[in-house]
């Protein structure tokens, strides 16, 4: 019996979790792209204004964002909806802001990380965060 009661209470525990565990950091070469090949998340860029900004970038969970070089943007929601507007440096010189959105984006090599705000760590990034730019 008490065999018994200690298995139901595992995986009560487990299916409690419901996949809320520790996230991967971005150094983290545990996940994998889907062809089984190693993922390896960009680094932030040693010196991001030198970074050619304009171009398109998607999140799966969240749309594309079209970077402008006269600094405007359009960001189309995976609803379809767009808002389109004006984009800044950051005086750090390493985040750039959607002034209407008030996203704030980590300026990488190859990418943009979205940060949760303008105070937000700029390490330990996740797959989740990457915005990949277009080729």
């Amino acid at each position: 019996m008490r065999t018994i009661l200690v298995s139901i209470a595992a995986v009560a525990l487990l299916a409690g979790c419901k996949g809320n565990g520790p996230v991967p950091a971005a150094t983290d070469t545990g996940m994998v792209t889907a062809d089984s090949t190693p993922l390896t998340l960009p680094s932030l860029a040693a010196n991001p204004k030198t970074v050619p900004l304009p171009g398109s970038y998607s999140n799966v969970t969240d749309g594309t964002l079209r970077l402008a070089a006269d600094m405007t943007y359009t960001l189309t929601g995976t609803d379809g909806k767009a808002a389109t507007g004006k984009y800044a440096w950051y005086s750090d010189g390493k985040r750039i802001l959607l002034t209407e959105d008030k996203s704030v984006f980590a300026v990488a090599d190859g990418g943009l990380y979205k940060l949760a705000s303008k105070d937000a760590p700029l390490a330990g990034f996740t797959a989740d965060q990457l915005w990949t730019k277009a080729p």
